[in-house]
């Protein structure tokens, strides 16, 4: 028994001298600094503010003080709680009582939320037939609102939740329509497993205009030109997984967009997944297959619609720089016996110059119809410089120039192009343009 106790005491012994470096160490790893000036005692834990206080010739920043409080009556001004503390319990002093900080209080439901988004402009435009010279209805100058959504997000609970939102934008023809443009009903069992039932945000337009970040200046190129929507009725599966590093979203779509919820024979397919391997930088693909709404038993289609999408951006604080490419097949011939491709790709970057002023440039380039009109060609660029007054309001000074050869080519700034298939048309657009959040 003797033997046993001995052997305890030993083995004790030993742990406790190797257990002294490590608490040794872990005694040296720890800052802290007082520092008497005028009456007062300046405290640190951590040498950085240590040398800023120095180098400053004693500007103390952001502290906690407590007036009288030091060993022989001096006003201590510590550089954080910890600080503070580690000098009341250095000098045997009463622990200073401060508010316990106030956990988050649940989140209420049901809740409703009501909100606004305008995209308006003040600006003159041409768009000119250089063939004949003769400009297009709508160039001139004027103001428009080319798009007012007014939407209501309401939560059930937790998992349940729903969206309407409302589009009142300019078609083009010098009035104005209201178009429902989502009204889904939501269930989210994991950030990682969402689905939508409804009128919900397609896979890849609102992604590419998220990377692309001036939506309200200017549509992303496959919306430009009608190669793709925003939304459409169908069924939505979305999601983030591995730490939100990889997104994805797929679809099951009627295939003519959220203004048409029309029933045909089959459903289309689009899907898109992105991955973020370090923070802003991302690499996204997607893909689309279907009959876009056209194949009915009267009207049997011909040919499927494909996309090919890609995308690769890098977005921070200051800048953001991307480009977008897109390969279509029969994108416009479903119904048709002969067949067509078109590809295009779109390149912008921007750089914030001040917390509130940016300046920012794209460049378009695609062929719409290869196969039909091999010499139908769009080339677009922009230029501007947005003032964000605060997370609401924001305005750009900006250019846009478009020019389509080799015909005449519907887009997102109206048709552009020639009579005469051997000339070209122009499109010039300069003013400013306003994005309003309510």
């Amino acid at each position: 028994m003797r033997t046993m106790k001995i052997t305890a005491c030993l083995l004790a012994l030993v742990m406790a001298l190797l257990a002294a470096p490590a608490a040794r160490a872990q005694v040296a790893g720890l800052y802290y600094k007082e520092v008497e000036k005028d009456g007062r005692i300046y405290i640190f834990n951590t040498p950085e503010r240590y040398k800023a206080f120095e180098a400053s010739g004693g500007d103390m920043g952001t502290n906690v003080t407590l007036v009288s409080r030091g060993a022989n009556g001096e006003t201590l001004v510590a550089e954080n709680d910890t600080a503070m503390d580690l000098y009341l319990f250095k000098h045997n002093l009463e622990a200073y009582e401060r508010p316990t900080p106030k956990t988050a209080a649940p989140a209420a439901y049901p809740a409703t939320k009501i909100s606004g988004r305008v995209f308006a402009d003040f600006t003159t435009k041409e768009n000119k037939d250089k063939a004949s010279n003769v400009k297009s209805s709508d160039s001139g100058v004027g103001v428009d609102v080319k798009r007012f959504y007014f939407t209501v997000n309401h939560d059930f609970d937790a998992m349940w939740s729903a969206q309407f939102q409302s589009d009142i934008g300019d078609q083009g023809a010098r009035r104005y329509d209201v178009f429902v443009k989502k009204a889904f009903v939501q269930a989210k069992f994991d950030p990682a497993f969402i689905v939508r039932i409804g009128s919900a945000d397609t896979p890849w337009v609102p992604f590419a205009e998220g990377q692309y970040g001036y939506r309200y200046f200017e549509q992303v190129i496959t919306d430009h030109l009608s190669f793709g929507t925003s939304a459409d009725w169908g069924v939505h599966v979305l999601g983030k997984l591995a730490n939100d590093t990889v997104g994805y979203q797929f679809s099951a779509l009627n295939g003519k967009g959220y203004s048409n919820p029309t029933r045909t024979k089959s459903v289309d397919f689009e899907g898109r997944v992105s991955f973020e391997p370090v923070k802003g930088f991302t690499l996204a693909a997607g893909g689309y297959s279907g009959e876009r709404g056209n194949e009915t038993d009267a009207v049997p289609t011909k040919h499927t619609a494909q996309r090919l999408d890609g995308l690769v951006s890098y977005v921070n604080d200051q800048f953001r720089v991307g480009a977008e490419f897109f390969q279509a097949d029969n994108w416009n011939n479903t119904t048709t016996v002969l067949t067509d491709k078109a590809d295009g790709y779109s390149a912008w970057a921007s750089f914030a110059c001040t917390p509130v002023l940016s300046v920012f440039g794209r460049y378009d380039s695609a062929k719409p119809s290869k196969d039909l009109k091999p010499k139908l060609e769009f080339t677009y660029y922009n230029l501007g410089l947005q003032w964000r007054a605060n997370k609401s309001l924001a305005a750009t000074l900006g250019y846009k120039f478009a020019e389509v050869k080799g015909g005449t080519l519907s887009t997102g700034n109206g048709t552009i192009g020639s009579t005469v298939a051997t000339n070209k048309g122009q499109y010039n657009e300069l003013g400013a343009w306003f994005l309003y959040d309510f």
